[in-house]
C-alpha cells in the first residue's frame, strides 16, 4: 500500500466542504482587512451541517434552557417533528432559530408522539448549546405567577400548599381531590335555585 486516504467522514466528503488551514488565515485576513466575513462564513461551518443526518425535534424555546440542564424533553415542549422517529434513535434537538440544542435518544416513536399529549419524548444524551443561551423560562407561566403571589398574601403556605385563607376557586383547580370534591358541591349548591 502506498497510499491511505479518508474521502469521507460521516456528511463531509472530499469536495467543498473540505477546506485547508490557509483557505482559514486567508478568511480571517479577509475579515479583518476588508470587514467580509462571507469567505469565513464558507470556511467555518457550523456544527449543524454534522447533524443534517439525523431525525429532528423542533422544541419550543421556553424549555431549551431546562434540556441544557440535562432535562428530560416531554411532550409539551415539543413543536414540529420528523417521520422516521422510533424508539431508542438518535435524534437531534433544535430550536425554532434552527439551533442545535442536544442529541437525545427518542423514548416515543412518532405515532406516539402524534397522538399522546404527555410523557417523556427524549433522554439527553449530549448536550450542544451553552447553558444560559435562552433564558430560564420555569415558574414563570401564569399559574406559577399566580402562585408565587399568593404565597407572598399568605393564602398559600411557604411551600404553595393551601390553608385556611386559600381562595375557593384556587382550590377547585388545584387543591387535592377530596378538597376540590367539596368545594365543587359547594359552589353548585350556592349557585342552585331554591324552590
Amino acid at each position: 500500500m502506498q497510499e491511505l486516504r479518508r474521502v469521507r467522514s460521516g456528511i463531509l466528503a472530499e469536495d467543498d466542504t473540505q477546506v485547508t488551514m490557509h483557505d482559514v488565515l486567508d478568511a480571517q485576513y479577509v475579515l479583518e482587512q476588508k470587514k467580509d466575513e462571507t469567505y469565513l462564513r464558507r470556511v467555518v461551518m457550523p456544527l449543524e451541517v454534522l447533524l443534517t443526518s439525523y431525525p429532528r425535534i423542533v422544541i419550543k424555546d421556553t424549555s431549551i434552557n431546562a434540556i441544557c440542564y440535562g432535562a428530560k424533553l416531554t411532550l409539551p415542549g415539543v413543536l414540529r417533528f420528523d417521520n422516521n422517529i422510533d424508539i431508542g434513535t438518535e435524534i437531534v434537538l433544535i430550536s425554532t432559530k434552527g439551533e442545535a440544542v442536544a442529541v437525545a435518544i427518542a423514548e416515543m416513536s412518532t405515532s406516539v408522539i402524534a397522538t399522546c399529549d404527555h410523557g417523556i419524548v427524549a433522554k439527553t444524551k449530549r448536550v450542544i448549546m451553552d447553558r444560559e443561551t435562552y433564558p430560564k423560562k420555569w415558574g414563570m407561566g401564569p399559574y406559577a405567577l399566580k402562585k408565587k403571589k399568593l404565597v407572598t398574601e399568605g393564602k398559600l403556605d411557604k411551600y404553595g400548599n393551601p390553608n385556611e385563607n386559600t381562595p375557593k376557586d384556587y382550590l377547585k383547580i388545584f387543591g387535592d381531590k377530596k378538597e376540590a370534591t367539596e368545594v365543587k358541591a359547594e359552589v353548585k349548591a350556592e349557585e342552585e335555585p331554591v324552590n
